[in-house]
């Protein structure tokens, strides 16, 4: 996957002139953050051979809540509620998932139907209008701001969190059991794992990290709209299985995510350069999933 990414850079710079701008890079980085940090929960909940497809939405409803709980709790507050309510909203899907001992199958019809109550919930939070942006400097400067005077704030709150993930994932008991959890379960339940302990702390660290997503993206659009997050679970999703993670479950890394999220990245980017209408799009990356399911498929 590293010389694909290559390739792509290679390509896309003969492409566009535009490509290889400071502007055009700071952006870039800018866009994958947002769905970097959204893989890196993705990928602790794939390698336990799941998924959760109610993240995007979950995206919006902590960018509205973050908004508009700022005039009641200030802005701490409000990033403390948006960010419980994404954990507890994650661990709600793992614990259910796990009482049923729950498939593929299930993990799909599940988060489907949280995804469906998440973004009503949104919707119905701010009568489906955008809310106005933050007044403060600080809750802006979490999308827009630079740190160190050329650090984007957003890409560095990502790389925390990748740095924070890869660790626990490759250096932790807690990550050991995660791998153990997804490459085969009935010896992780055998061996003492509890099972629905795991399964919960997983999809609510994907949904705490939606909610950090949530609150980055509602910064820097400047608003908090109901309909913030649509999308973003699938490009999640597909940054984790191009990165090489196994629908299965037990193989994978966030280094390996975050090759998946940059790919996936310039892929949107010089989509955008060229023109390629949104729908367009869409059609590009769902053949890249498709593409990267099968050599999954094929190498198992």
């Amino acid at each position: 996957m590293l010389l694909v990414f290559v390739g792509m850079i290679i390509i896309s710079s003969i492409i566009s002139d535009v490509f290889m701008t400071s502007r055009n890079i700071s952006n870039i980085m800018r866009q994958v953050s947002v769905n970097g940090i959204l893989a890196c929960g993705m990928t602790f909940v794939m390698l336990t051979g799941g998924f959760d497809l109610s993240v995007g939405s979950l995206i919006s409803v902590s960018a509205v809540v973050a908004i508009g709980m700022q005039d009641y709790f200030g802005v701490a507050g409000a990033i403390i509620i948006a960010l419980v309510i994404g954990a507890i909203a994650g661990s709600l899907n793992g614990i259910l998932l796990s009482k049923i001992n729950a498939n593929s199958g299930d993990a799909f019809m599940i988060t489907l139907g949280s995804q469906l109550v998440f973004a009503g919930a949104a919707l119905l939070y701010t009568n489906a209008r955008v809310l106005p942006g933050s007044k403060s400097e600080f809750y802006n400067s979490l999308g827009q701001g630079t740190l160190f005077g050329f650090i984007p704030t957003p890409v560095f709150i990502f790389l925390i969190i990748t740095i924070i993930s890869h660790f626990i994932l490759s250096y932790t008991s807690f990550g050991r059991k995660i791998h153990l959890l997804g490459g085969n379960y009935e010896a992780a339940r055998l061996s003492g794992v509890r099972v629905y302990f795991y399964k919960a702390i997983v999809y609510s660290i994907v949904g705490f990290t939606a909610a950090i997503a949530g609150i980055i993206l509602s910064s820097r659009t400047l608003g908090g709209s109901p309909l913030a997050g649509v999308g973003y679970e699938l490009d999640a999703i597909a940054a984790v299985i191009v990165g090489g993670t196994s629908l299965a479950g037990g193989e994978g890394s966030v280094m390996r995510t975050l090759l998946g999220v940059f790919i996936i990245g310039v892929l949107s980017n010089i989509l955008n350069l060229i023109g390629l209408s949104s729908f367009n799009q869409m059609i590009v990356k769902g053949i890249v999933i498709v593409l990267a399911v099968w050599l999954d498929v094929k190498k198992q």
